[in-house]
């Protein structure tokens, strides 16, 4: 019986394993490969929804928008050729800067916000009727059109005083514009008004005047005070003359002079004469010490 040399069963004993190796690497490879698709394939499905934020799935390939369901804040997962179409729901303000003609036709370049959101129920009509340019193509022009037709009504002089006036005026009016476009207002704020040049330079000139009037007027008021503090004063010491005149009579002048003379008479250091009766009904003193008179 023949056999065959050792070397040469091992030779190919070898040769089956390093096929069934070749094709384990081959399986692997292509397990691998699957695997990336796969994930591949999943990633590109999923779509995040952030909180604030509504969406929808888009088919471009089958049924367009599927208006449905309207997924919130979570993931969404959708075929890779599939779209998804996000609204937020989110208060959004948006700000303009419109040059106004006054009812006394002055030019103000203003600022006027308005904030607004989309209907969270009406996500989907929004955007078949509307889309997501809501704001520039719908809002906008109705915004900027009504902000200087309201203005038109009102003198520059009343336009800062009034501006929570005209903020609900545009507000009402705007809401009635927008109505059943799916959207909603929380408020029109006008956030600054710039005036020319010559209104600045003449309200300063103006409240330099009406504080320099202001200024007259008290020191006007403090001299009033000053003269009326005078009349006061002089109308008690006229009292107190009348007073002391009333009570300095005859009999009370000639009553004090002889309380004089008794002082006068018990002095050890003065001499004087008495003369009984002066041409006033009172007695007249002479003084006769060293002086000589």
């Amino acid at each position: 019986m023949n056999r065959k040399p050792y070397f040469l069963k091992k030779n190919k004993t070898s040769l089956v394993l390093l096929g069934i190796n070749k094709k384990l690497k081959i399986m692997k490879t292509k397990t691998s490969i699957l695997s990336a698709v796969a994930i591949a394939i999943v990633a590109a499905g999923c779509s995040v929804v952030r909180p604030g934020t509504q969406a929808m799935k888009w088919s471009p390939y089958g049924k367009g928008l599927k208006t449905e369901q309207v997924y919130k804040d979570g993931i969404v997962w959708r075929w890779p050729w599939n779209g998804v179409v996000r609204y937020s729901t989110q208060w959004q303000t948006y700000s303009e800067n419109v040059a106004v003609l006054t009812k006394d036709e002055l030019h103000i370049p203003i600022t006027v916000s308005v904030t607004l959101r989309p209907i969270e129920a009406e996500i989907a009509q929004l955007e078949l009727e509307v889309g997501q340019g809501y704001y520039k193509n719908v809002v906008k022009p109705e915004f900027i059109s009504l902000t200087r037709n309201i203005f038109a009504d009102y003198e520059y002089k009343v336009v800062s005083p009034k501006s929570p006036e005209i903020e609900t005026t545009i507000y009402k009016q705007l809401v009635k514009k927008i109505e059943g476009k799916h959207l909603e207002i929380d408020n029109i704020t006008i956030d600054h008004i710039k005036y020319p040049q010559v209104v600045t330079s003449a309200v300063d000139r103006k409240l330099a005047v009406e504080q320099d009037i202001q200024q007259k007027d008290y020191e006007m008021k403090i001299a009033e005070k000053q003269a009326e503090i005078q009349r006061i004063l002089a109308k008690g010491q006229r009292d107190a003359q009348q007073i002391i005149d009333a009570g300095l009579t005859q009999r009370y002048l000639q009553y004090k002079a002889l309380e004089v003379q008794d002082k006068l008479a018990t002095s050890p250091n003065t001499k004087f004469y008495f003369v009984p009766m002066g041409k006033d009904g009172l007695p007249i003193i002479v003084d006769t010490g060293d002086s000589g008179n």
